[in-house]
């Protein structure tokens, strides 16, 4: 079963991010991950949360700490420390 992947983070411009985020898309599938949805927040577009999923939490967490996905991230313009849930369903 797929893990998922809760990882919202500010922005500095949203659509600066966007236009990054669509730019990794070969490196997403490369490592596995599988976009189910990118969110805005109501109160500040550049809040940013993007739920995936990945073949397991072991992958995850090895893509997650991978300095090149990082890099992507920082150069997107990335400006907060994510806040990341790895999830398991159960139901």
């Amino acid at each position: 079963m797929a893990t998922t992947i809760i990882n919202s983070h500010k922005v500095e411009n949203f659509a600066k991010w966007k236009e990054g985020f669509e730019a990794e898309s070969s490196m997403r599938k490369k490592l596995g991950i599988t976009i189910k949805g990118v969110f805005q927040s109501v109160e500040d577009e550049n809040q940013v949360t993007v739920i995936s999923e990945m073949p397991s939490a072991e992958i995850a967490k090895a893509v997650l700490s991978d300095p090149e996905f990082k890099a992507a991230g920082q150069k997107s313009g990335i400006i907060s420390a994510p806040e990341i849930k790895i999830l398991n369903q159960i139901i």
